[in-house]
C-alpha cells in the first residue's frame, strides 16, 4: 500500500447501475465494509455520483444505494462523463485534502471504474483498486452495442480483466495495487 495520504473513492453506487449487478449483495457488503473501516480510521470518503443519461438528478436511477449512502457532510462529486476527473471538482477536492493515494470501489467496472482508475494513474495518484468491490451489470450477455455489435464477455470476465489491466499498468513514481477488501488498510 501507498505511504501517501489516502482517500476512499466510492464511484457511482447508484440504483441505475447496481440493481442487476453481478454478485450485488457481496459487492455492497464489501463497499460498506470499506466505508466503515475508512471512517473508523479517519480516512476521507469521497463519493462520485453519475448525473447524465438515465441518471437524472432526483430520479430513482440516480439515487445512491441505501446500504452505502454518504453521511451528512461527506463530499459528493457529480459527474457527466465516465471519468470522474473530467469537468468536476474531484481533483481540487483531492488536492485540498493533500491526497496522493486513492482506494477505488464502485460501479460500473466496464465504464466509470476503468476510466477513473486509468485517469487517477495518469494524474499521478497511487491507486488501489479493490478487486472484489467493483461490479457491472450481470447481464444477460452478450449486451448489444449501439452499432449492432455485441459485447462478447460478461461481468465476471470484465471484472477479472479490469483487475488484471489495472494491476499490470505502471507509471513512473506511482504504485498500483489490486487487492481484495479484506487486505485493504486505511
Amino acid at each position: 500500500m501507498s505511504n501517501r495520504p489516502t482517500a476512499l473513492l466510492v464511484i457511482d453506487v447508484q440504483h441505475g447501475n447496481t440493481a442487476d449487478a453481478w454478485h450485488r449483495e457481496e459487492f455492497l457488503a464489501n463497499v460498506r465494509d470499506l466505508i466503515d473501516r475508512a471512517q473508523a480510521a479517519g480516512t476521507p470518503v469521497i463519493w462520485v455520483q453519475h448525473e447524465a443519461g438515465r441518471f437524472v438528478p432526483g430520479s430513482e436511477a440516480w439515487q445512491i444505494v441505501e446500504q452505502v449512502r454518504p453521511q451528512p457532510g461527506q463530499p459528493v462529486i457529480g459527474k457527466q462523463y465516465l471519468d470522474a476527473f473530467v469537468d468536476t471538482a474531484l481533483r481540487e477536492r483531492l488536492d485540498a485534502l493533500g491526497i496522493g493515494h486513492l482506494v477505488i470501489c464502485g460501479a460500473a467496472t466496464d465504464a466509470c471504474i476503468r476510466a477513473t482508475t486509468a485517469r487517477a494513474q495518469i494524474e499521478g495518484y497511487d491507486v488501489t483498486l479493490v478487486a472484489d468491490a467493483h461490479t457491472s451489470d450481470a447481464g444477460p450477455w452478450p449486451l448489444p452495442l449501439p452499432d449492432g455489435e455485441e459485447v462478447p464477455i460478461g461481468a465476471e470476465q470484465m471484472i477479472a480483466y479490469t483487475n488484471f489491466f489495472v494491476a499490470d499498468t505502471e507509471y513512473p513514481g506511482i504504485t498500483t495495487a489490486v487487492i481484495p477488501t479484506g487486505q485493504v488498510s486505511f
